[in-house]
C-alpha cells in the first residue's frame, strides 16, 4: 500500500497556466461610491473613451458629494483623465451620493454621472454600556441615560 501512495504522488502532473490579466478599465460609465470609514469615504469612476475625450474638452469638470435630501455637501475639482477620489472629514451618519458634473461659465451645473447611495456609519454605538467590577458580564450596568439595568451569569441564576 504504502509503493501505491508513492506511484500515485510521481503520476501528478503540473499545468503551467499563464497568468490571467484584468482590464484596466470596463468602458461602462459608472460611478461608485464606498464608505471607508465612518469620516472617510472612497469614490471611483470608469468612463469610455468617448466620454473621457468629452469631458477633457470641458474646462471645469467637478466631483460634487451631495447629502441625500440635503443637496450638495462638498465640491472638488477633478481631471478628466483621473479614475479615483478620496474624501474625507465627512459627518458619520448620514447618506451620501456623487455626481460628477460640468460647471459651466455661467455657474450652472451639468451632471454627467451619478453614483450609488452610501451611508456612513455612526463613530460610536447609540447607547453607551459601562459595566460593573464583576466577572464575566454579570452585575450592574449604567447606560448612558443613566437607567441601571442587571445582567447574571448563569452561576449567580442558580444561586437565587
Amino acid at each position: 500500500m504504502g509503493n501505491q501512495l508513492v506511484n500515485l504522488f510521481q503520476k501528478v502532473e503540473v499545468i503551467n497556466m499563464a497568468p490571467i490579466t484584468l482590464p484596466s478599465n470596463y468602458n461602462d460609465n459608472t460611478l461608485v461610491l464606498m464608505v471607508q470609514t465612518p469620516r472617510t469615504l472612497f469614490v471611483y469612476w470608469d468612463l469610455s473613451p468617448s466620454q473621457r475625450a468629452a469631458l477633457a474638452k470641458k474646462k471645469n469638470l467637478q466631483l460634487r458629494l451631495n447629502v441625500v435630501n440635503q443637496g450638495v455637501y462638498r465640491t472638488f475639482d477633478i481631471k478628466h483623465f483621473w479614475d479615483s477620489f478620496y474624501i474625507t472629514g465627512v459627518e458619520p451618519g448620514l447618506d451620501y451620493y456623487c455626481d460628477i458634473s460640468v460647471k459651466e461659465e455661467d455657474d450652472e451645473y451639468y451632471p454627467i454621472i451619478y453614483s450609488n447611495t452610501s451611508s456612513t456609519p455612526r463613530e460610536h454605538p447609540g447607547t453607551l454600556i459601562t459595566a460593573g467590577s464583576n466577572f464575566w458580564g454579570a452585575g450592574e450596568y449604567i447606560t448612558q441615560n443613566g437607567m441601571a439595568w442587571t445582567s447574571y451569569s448563569s452561576g449567580t441564576f442558580y444561586n437565587k
